[in-house]
Formats: C-alpha cells, sequence, structure tokens
C-alpha cells in the first residue's frame, strides 16, 4: 500500500533525525566516514518498520486489534535482530580509530532509535491512522496433486 510505505518513510526519516540529532551531541561532524554509516542506517533503520508495516497490513481486524497482532507476530523477531546487532558492534566501543568509532556510535543509535520509532512509535501511529488491510487471500488445490493453483480473492 503506497499510504503505509509512506508512513514507514516517515518513520525511517524520524530515526535519521534522532540519529543526526545525538550523533551531534557525541562530537560527530557531518564528513565522508558519517555520511556513508547514515547511507547504510537508511537500510538498517527500514528493516525495523516494513516488517510491523508488512504484518498491520497482513491481518484483519480493526486498527488496534492489527497493531498488537504485528507486534505479537513479529515484535519479538525485530527485538532480537536490533538487539543482536547492538551486540556485534560492541566490540567496538573501545576503539581508538575514528572509523570504528563512528561505525559503533551510529550503529548502536541506529539500533536503538530504529526499535523505538519500530516497536513503539510506529504501532501507536498504525492504531490511529493506519491503512485498512489487504483483501484476504485464498488458495485453491487441485484434485489431483493437492498443490496450490493461483489465489482467488
Amino acid at each position: 500500500s503506497l499510504y503505509m510505505s509512506l508512513l514507514v518513510t516517515l518513520n525511517v526519516l524520524f530515526t535519521l533525525t534522532d540519529v543526526l540529532g545525538f550523533a551531534h551531541f557525541w562530537g560527530l561532524n557531518i564528513n565522508s566516514v558519517v555520511t556513508i554509516y547514515i547511507i547504510l542506517a537508511v537500510g538498517l533503520s527500514v528493516d525495523y518498520s516494513a516488517h510491523i508495516g508488512h504484518h498491520f497490513m497482513l491481518h484483519q481486524g480493526d486498527r488496534s486489534e492489527r497493531a498488537i497482532q504485528a507486534l505479537q507476530g513479529v515484535g519479538s523477531s525485530v527485538l532480537a535482530g536490533g538487539v543482536s546487532t547492538v551486540i556485534a558492534v560492541l566490540a567496538l566501543v573501545n576503539s581508538q580509530t575514528y572509523i570504528f568509532l563512528v561505525f559503533f556510535r551510529l550503529f548502536f543509535l541506529t539500533c536503538v532509535f530504529g526499535l523505538f520509532h519500530g516497536l513503539f512509535v510506529l504501532p501507536v501511529v498504525l492504531s490511529y491512522i493506519g491503512p485498512p488491510a489487504h483483501a484476504p487471500v485464498h488458495h485453491v488445490a487441485t484434485k489431483k496433486s493437492g498443490t496450490e493453483m493461483s489465489p482467488r480473492v
């Protein structure tokens, strides 16, 4: 849905705004290293919101029920992905090299703010102004092989 894509895109922009704002307070200036990591952070932050948005669209019911079902369906997986990314970059926390220090700081911020926006902000927004669900898809089985044929709406 175009509307869901817009909501996920806004969520990613909010995450990047938080990351850049907090990076300023950590003394990081915009340069080529920070720019490269911010580009990588876009892809990382999309992951948190896109899974929640996708599952929201798959479920039936009112918006609040669908937001809860989306969190129950993929919330723990999204959280595990974010926590494992933080654990992976923790090895760089005491680095003295500028590139590795920037990598740790920006990826840590991306995970924290991405998880916050994906697991807290987006479900609340979807419960109030989320798009309608996709129509359910029913699969038709053939008589001979029992395999699925094309979906029928």
